[in-house]
């Protein structure tokens, strides 16, 4: 599996989010798989309900990015 989606989206299903890793803009992900685009927030705020929320998976594939301690 892709972890990147497009131009450098990395899609973290356990919270339906897509991360911009160039911008680390959190995009809400559509059904589609497409980025809800009027919609993100900046890494560095998304909530403590959100970050609790990822799934170890999830939590690999931003320390695989080194993003992890970015929140």
């Amino acid at each position: 599996m892709k972890d990147i989606i497009g131009p450098a989206l990395v899609k973290l299903e356990s919270v339906g989010s897509l991360l911009d890793i160039d911008t680390l803009e959190v995009y809400p992900c559509m059904k589609d798989d497409t980025p809800d685009w009027g919609n993100s927030t900046p890494l560095t705020e998304v909530s403590d309900e959100w970050a609790f929320s990822l799934s170890d998976e999830d939590r690999a594939l931003l320390i695989k990015y080194d993003l992890l301690e970015i929140f």
